[in-house]
């Protein structure tokens, strides 16, 4: 049976080698760095993700390192007045099949990785970085750094680059143009919630808006801890995605006090009690334009590197879980070639994927809106609630 390489490790890499594995193919899966690891910091996974998770054995685990949010609680961060509520939890479950989840990058990334060695359908290589990648009608060839920098030639019969926004893979097929530096960042840290004050300890998401800012935060880790992002638009640009962009205590001090001036005195009080800040300059890409924007011959990519999006509609690990459900589909397809199965997967997810990273992107300008615009939005979510905050286009796939 046609076997797929895999390359990169991450939350896209182990649900694509699990969902694979789930529908009976083996496949390889390349990690540069030594150890199996994720950063970053609490991500959302809503009902059209969890329930792909769950069916792939994997709801115990979660619901151990998860937390199921009772509502979104959306705020004016000038005075702090509500502006709307979404329930959640039994309110999803009844009407989407499955809740809505939020939880550590780092703790789903070890639900996956744990599934995946337990299932044993694909075998993981540690500190293997692709060097160079040549596709052709008879297959993939690749140069691979292996342990002790050494570098040895590869075959595969196919690859999906699953390698995140920097994604080698891509830079070798499609090149390196379109990756966008927004000017967005994202300054994250987690709290002990039994070290907050009661108002802090609830049970909900809480969504904050303002001029060229908004803040979010909401339990992960079992409920144990407050996951805290301010996201705010900078001047300062970067040319390299990462996680973990090295900021002084100055800069994320004034950053942050930029940002915050003119917000009500109990969102500052909450941001204040944070000690350490990790900053996270956000890229994306243009929406997607056809199938060839996620594969080409014998080469498909998943996630990130294929749709990188800003985090304003929190679907980047659920469209990569759609993608990995939806690329095991495919390639079980034996009665095509392997260029017409990966065709038929990015035939299959560009249209529902470049919807979401439009949405992403007008929410963007939503959420940081001002004037008149900031006005209507106010508005809109006190008039229409609920029904104009939830999404059943997106969460009842």
């Amino acid at each position: 049976m046609d076997e797929l390489l895999l390359v990169g490790g991450g939350i896209g890499g182990l649900a694509a080698a699990l969902a694979l594995g789930q529908q009976g193919s083996t496949s390889q899966l390349l990690e540069q760095a030594e150890v199996f690891m994720e950063v970053g910091a609490g991500i959302g996974l809503g009902p059209n993700a969890l329930k792909r998770l769950n069916a792939w054995g994997l709801g115990p685990a979660l619901q151990l390192r998860g937390f199921i949010p009772a509502q979104l609680q959306v705020r004016d961060a000038a005075n702090g007045r509500s502006l709307g509520q979404l329930p959640m939890a039994h309110h999803f479950e009844r009407r989407y099949g499955a809740p809505y989840m939020t939880i550590h990058r780092a703790d789903l990334h070890k639900v996956l990785l744990d599934a995946v060695a337990a299932q044993g359908m694909a075998q993981c290589h540690l500190s293997h970085e692709v060097l160079h990648m040549q596709a052709d009608a008879q297959g993939v060839q690749l140069v691979v750094r292996q342990p002790g920098q050494t570098q040895a030639p590869w075959q595969a019969t196919a690859v999906l680059g699953t390698d995140g926004v920097g994604s080698v893979v891509r830079r070798q097929v499609w090149g390196g143009q379109g990756l966008r530096a927004t000017r967005h960042w994202a300054y994250r840290s987690v709290i002990p919630r039994n070290l907050l004050p009661a108002v802090w300890r609830e049970d909900d998401i809480g969504l904050w808006l303002g001029p060229r800012l908004h803040v979010v935060h909401y339990p992960v880790g079992g409920g144990e801890w407050l996951n805290l992002v301010v996201l705010l638009e900078s001047e300062d640009h970067v040319e390299v995605p990462g996680w973990d962009h090295h900021r002084s205590p100055e800069q994320t001090s004034a950053d942050l006090a930029m940002a915050l001036r003119g917000t009500c005195s109990r969102l500052q009080d909450l941001v204040r009690m944070v000690e350490h800040w990790r900053a996270w300059a956000l890229f994306d890409r243009d929406p997607l334009q056809s199938p060839s924007d996620m594969a080409r011959g014998r080469v498909a990519l998943l996630g990130d590197a294929a749709h990188p999006m800003l985090p304003y509609l929190a679907q980047g690990a659920g469209m990569a879980i759609e993608d990995a459900d939806s690329l095991a589909m495919h390639w079980q397809q034996t009665g095509m070639s392997v260029e017409q199965r990966l065709l038929a997967y990015a035939q299959a997810r560009w249209r529902r994927v470049a919807r979401v990273q439009a949405r992403a992107r007008r929410n963007a300008q939503l959420f940081h809106a001002t004037g008149a615009t900031a006005w209507l939005r106010n508005l809109g979510m006190h008039m229409g609630g609920s029904v104009v905050m939830d999404m059943p286009w997106l969460y009842g796939r």
